[in-house]
């Protein structure tokens, strides 16, 4: 069933009785949004879902996934249950509910339809939802911080690099679910542009993907302060946000926990030497 969620959804709504459950979802029927958006809001949601399906299925989605995060442990990072509900399947929640308050928040800015504080505000009307439909109070905290920071990744890039300190706050105000809040953003970003999404699209938003993980994973380490963090190697290579910075940041801290660099000076070198390692497979 987890893999053909997006159907037995879709099949739920055929006869009411998905918005007889979450009432809230069905004033996206029909909600046109704006141009870069192929499909209604309703529509974009269980697109969403689909998302979910196929980057956590066995198709080229998913190796293409794996790929550009492999040194993360999918499997064994998803295999858990919170709340009594596999996080696969909250993961899936959370993206058919991310844009459910889309219609309660639109307004026209400029001549232009926006919805400010959609994530927020979907996640105060889920907040009640949830504990009503049975959800454990550990699986609707989980559900609604998906909700409301899932457009939060990408401000971690709106003005440069963010800060060390920047992508701790972000890793504590997730409670550590960096990986499920990132696999709903990708989803989103798949549902946004419908069949008009390509692979250079999705191959772009792994890498995202991966930047903001590998960022999380070395901020919120708990074991030996790091030899370097990503503000020295933004200072110190004159090396901007994004994959590169990510791939440099993650080799050099594993070679820090394998011992392979034990001094700043060491795992600095070694920061150069892949650095121009990357820039020359481009």
């Amino acid at each position: 069933m987890a893999g053909r969620a997006a159907e037995a959804l879709r099949e739920l709504d055929a006869t009411g009785k998905l918005t007889a459950a979450i009432p809230e979802l069905e004033a996206g029927r029909g909600f046109a949004q704006p141009e870069l958006h192929y499909y209604d809001v309703l529509e974009h949601n269980l697109a969403a879902v689909a998302a979910v399906d196929a980057v956590l299925g066995s198709g080229e989605d998913n190796l293409e996934l794996r790929e550009a995060i492999a040194w993360i442990d999918v499997e064994a990072s998803l295999d858990r249950e919170i709340g009594g509900v596999p996080l696969a399947a909250l993961v899936r929640l959370a993206a058919l509910l991310h844009d459910v308050a889309k219609p309660a928040t639109a307004v026209f800015e400029g001549g232009r339809l926006r919805f400010p504080r959609h994530g927020p505000r979907g996640a105060e009307l889920m907040g009640e939802r949830l504990p009503a439909l049975g959800f454990a109070p550990e699986a609707t905290d989980l559900v609604t911080r998906l909700i409301r920071y899932h457009l939060r990744p990408r401000e971690l890039i709106r003005d440069g690099a963010a800060t060390d300190r920047a992508v701790r706050r972000f890793v504590a105000d997730l409670d550590g679910h960096v990986l499920p809040l990132m696999l709903v953003n990708l989803a989103d970003g798949m549902a946004t542009r419908g069949p008009g999404y390509t692979r250079e699209n999705y191959r772009r938003h792994c890498t995202f993907v991966n930047y903001v993980a590998a960022r999380a994973w070395a901020v919120a380490d708990e074991g030996e302060v790091p030899l370097v963090t990503g503000d020295d190697l933004i200072a110190e290579l004159d090396l901007a946000g994004g994959r590169l910075l990510g791939a440099v940041l993650t080799s050099v801290r594993r070679a820090q926990l394998e011992g392979a660099v034990t001094t700043r000076h060491e795992a600095l070198a070694l920061a150069r030497s892949v650095l121009e390692t990357l820039k020359a497979a481009e």
